[in-house]
């Protein structure tokens, strides 16, 4: 497994360098287009901007499985210009305290031009508006995001400005290019959507429109902020649902069985099974359009950069960080599970059962 582990820090890193906001995805996207390219896996974009990339399987009767993440970062946008600053907008759920205290941010392009500028209180602004200052003018729909660190690991740490989702995508790429190498059996599929920050937009969009076969399994890649329960280094999380639904037991086993097939080829491999409430995944979007779902989840730091929680006035801004064995580790779980594909048949939770069933149940008839 250390290959893939080594291609799924590097990819996260080169990652890191594409800031990206709800709608203003495009660096993410041309970088894992880049990279579908030169590793000769075929991949297509929706009518969104959405990328769905797809491994064929050998065998036609298999049910498919897609590994979703999602490509954007709560930020801001510039709205309009009033007669001596800019004003921004939050997308998606941007720490209170940045708004009330301030914070340093840049500005970004396609090109990935980057240009220092800060917001400011106001007031006097509407829901989620913040004043922007800067030192050269900026369109409408400019966007913003907060000037921190691009990546940086130090020992069993990985802090960026963005793992939320930036992990999930980069996790389930190296899976991709693994798997391409040799045979799966089933047609696995990974989905990099936009703006769902916002609503859980592609995601939807891809359900809605079943962009997928309906029969497809959907597992949600996630960073998910850690909650009671849940420790950073004991592995990624198996995610029973999430702030708005209950995930699939069928999907689930998918990832039961290959946690199962890792536990045996190595005892010290580390995984958690949580329902995630902290707040919504692109599973629900699946889940609430007939799509049988379920998900993993890298514990997180700082959830959308808030250090305390993004409601709170008092908190701070910083970079998120996840636990490298717990992403390495998640990796090992998609690939497998990928790998392994769907068996109805096998369910490791069954299997305990009717063991402890058949062991006990004359005991049971004696006792009657």
């Amino acid at each position: 497994m250390k290959n893939i582990h080594t291609l799924a820090l590097n990819i996260l890193k080169d990652l890191g360098r594409c800031p990206a906001t709800p709608f203003n995805e495009y660096q993410v996207a041309n970088k894992l287009m880049s990279i579908l390219e030169e590793n000769s896996i075929a991949y297509s974009q929706d009518d969104y901007g959405n990328i769905v990339a797809k491994i064929s399987g050998t065998e036609e009767n298999h049910r498919p499985i897609a590994y979703v993440a999602h490509m954007d970062h709560p930020g801001y946008e510039i709205i309009r210009e009033e007669e001596s600053f800019l004003v921004g907008k939050s997308l998606g759920g941007v720490p209170r305290a940045a708004a009330i205290k301030g914070a340093d941010c840049f500005s970004f392009d396609q090109e990935n031009n980057r240009h220092p500028c800060r917001i400011e209180p106001w007031a006097d602004g509407g829901e989620g508006e913040v004043k922007v200052v800067s030192e050269i003018k900026l369109d409408v729909g400019t966007p913003i995001t907060f000037n921190l660190p691009d990546f940086t690991l130090l020992d069993n740490q990985i802090e960026m400005r963005a793992l939320d989702d930036l992990a999930g995508c980069a996790s389930i790429m190296a899976s991709l290019i693994e798997l391409n190498r040799e045979p799966v059996t089933t047609d696995i599929y990974g989905i990099f959507t936009r703006a769902e920050e916002v609503g859980l937009v592609g995601a939807g969009l891809i359900a809605v429109e079943q962009t997928i076969p309906s029969n497809t399994f959907v597992v949600s890649v996630e960073t998910s902020s850690v909650i009671p329960g849940v420790e950073q280094g004991m592995g990624p999380v198996i995610r029973t649902g999430d702030a708005s639904y209950t995930f699939d037991a069928e999907a689930e086993n998918i990832l039961a069985l290959a946690k199962k097939s890792l536990l045996t080829r190595d005892s010290e491999f580390k995984c958690q099974r949580q329902l995630m409430a902290a707040g919504s995944c692109e599973a629900t979007a699946f889940a609430v359009n007939g799509y049988s779902t379920t998900g993993i989840a890298f514990p997180l730091g700082n959830w959308h950069n808030a250090t305390t929680k993004i409601p709170d006035p008092e908190g701070g801004v910083s970079m998120e960080y996840i636990s490298l064995s717990d992403f390495l580790n998640g990796t090992d779980l998609i690939f497998t599970s990928a790998f392994m594909g769907y068996s109805r048949s096998s369910s490791p939770v069954k299997e305990r059962l009717l063991e402890v069933q058949d062991r006990l149940k004359d005991r049971l008839k004696r006792r009657i």
